[in-house]
């Protein structure tokens, strides 16, 4: 899962280094609002390094749409430095793995490499970051590109319900709208355009440098400082507006074989208080084998292969997803079963079992977790991203443990309400009672 962070990172008036947390990260915040994160993991040869911006589709006013996404592909398409051909044959000779992503409140240029090659992988990956130069012909040879993904999307039906779903239920079009555009935004981007936007959302307040494994902090240092040099705190990012959940029912008539629904429900962002409670909600109702909804729809009934339910959201907004495949002659009955479960877990909570065997799985995954690189440096970028601060692994698994199932029946019975809920349905035909087991009628503006 993408990971969802926080907008922008405030600039200290003077270099601040904390003391490292036990299970956490060394943070050392540079005058100019740059951070940088670090922990080092003994035995380990390699690395994990990564380099944020926060700056995502959301950072996208009208028009920009997806330029956030753009831009992480330009950067390999060669610097002042280096051509597209020079990147990939640095990186390759690396021997290790490179990669890019873009999520609603970031984009992170990230690679893991054996200890000792870290500053040529820094070298490289900061300057794409620093000093990207498209051609005009880059630009328009990625348009194609982009324009492909975004095809592959609307030719996947899973993906499509879930793009629907999420434009949908978000009153804020710049947290609705696709993380790669749409064709026509795509197609209207100039370098002019596209250079403005850079300009305002790759600055220093908004980059963080993180690092894991075989790492030394001081030498990190350097090397930001080398790439990046130091300057004055630039002006924070303005506060973007909060994304307010709506209620609304879509239904879209498609090629496929099966129905695919996505039903969801407002819930605390990713930086909330209540997360832990609700990562043991979620696991006992649909994040695991043994989860209610699998034992329930797939296993007893066998009304589907595909279900589960996941928290996804931003720092500050958030939604419980529960998404299920079923043939279309079962999507009433399907709906039916899921709305007996939500209501029985609202009124019931969890048993002590399954409460127990949630937090089980929990700790497991992330002790699993805990032994990457890669996991190591996400999990430092997420810490200083959504929560300003380091947390250590010790307080995790406290925390973690600490849930009661008093919290969790609290949190379902304020979640989980039917009168709540938003659906999104795409199917080879509809049929408008659907949407009647959650008490919504099916609105217009879904996509064929």
């Amino acid at each position: 899962m993408p990971e969802d962070t926080r907008r922008h990172m405030p600039p200290p008036t003077a270099t601040d280094t904390s003391s490292p947390v036990p299970g956490a990260g060394r943070v050392e915040r540079l005058p100019s609002g740059l951070t940088i994160v670090s922990e080092t993991m003994p035995g380990v040869r390699s690395a994990a390094l990564g380099l944020w911006v926060t700056a995502g589709s959301r950072c996208e006013a009208p028009g920009q749409e997806g330029m956030a996404h753009f831009w992480e592909h330009l950067a390999f398409k060669g610097t002042a430095h280096r051509s597209a051909a020079d990147i990939a044959r640095e990186l390759d000779r690396l021997g290790g793995l490179a990669n890019a992503f873009t999520g609603r409140e970031e984009t992170c240029y990230h690679a893991r490499v054996a200890g000792n090659r870290l500053a040529p992988a820094f070298e490289v990956l900061s300057d794409i970051v620093r000093a990207p130069k498209p051609s005009d012909t880059d630009i328009a040879l990625e348009k194609g590109v982009v324009e492909q993904e975004i095809a592959m999307v609307e030719e996947t039906p899973e993906d499509l319900a879930f793009e629907t779903f999420w434009q949908n239920v978000w009153s804020d079009p710049g947290l609705a709208h696709s993380i790669l555009g749409t064709p026509e935004s795509v197609a209207a981007f100039s370098a002019k355009t596209l250079n403005t936007w850079r300009a305002t959302s790759y600055r220093p307040s908004r980059l963080m440098v993180c690092a894991a494994g075989a790492v030394d902090h001081a030498q990190l240092k350097e090397l930001t400082l080398r790439a990046f040099g130091e300057s004055a705190p630039d002006e924070a990012a303005a506060p973007l507006p909060p994304g307010i959940f709506r209620r609304a029912a879509t239904a879209l008539e498609g090629d496929s074989e099966q129905a695919h629904l996505i039903l969801g429900f407002p819930a605390p962002g990713l930086a909330g208080e209540e997360r832990y409670a609700l990562a043991c909600l979620n696991a006992a109702l649909g994040g695991q084998m043994s989860s209610r909804l699998f034992q329930e729809v797939r296993e007893r009934r066998g009304l589907a292969y595909a279900i589960s339910s996941e928290h996804q959201g931003t720092a500050t907004e958030g939604c419980l997803t529960i998404y299920a495949a079923v043939a279309p002659e079962r999507v009433s009955e399907t709906l039916s079963v899921i709305r007996a479960e939500l209501e029985r877990l609202a009124a019931d909570g969890l048993t002590a079992a399954e409460l127990a065997q949630a937090k089980e799985h929990l700790s497991g995954l992330f002790i699993l977790g805990a032994e990457s690189t890669e996991e190591r440096m996400f999990r430092l970028a997420r810490n200083e991203l959504l929560h300003h601060r380091q947390i250590g692994l010790d307080e995790t698994e406290r925390r973690l443990a600490a849930v009661d199932g008093f919290a969790v029946k609290a949190l379902a019975a304020r979640l989980l309400s039917p009168g709540a809920a938003a659906l999104t349905v795409l199917a080879p035909r509809v049929s408008p009672a659907w949407a009647g087991t959650f008490d919504l009628s099916f609105e217009g503006g879904g996509r064929p």
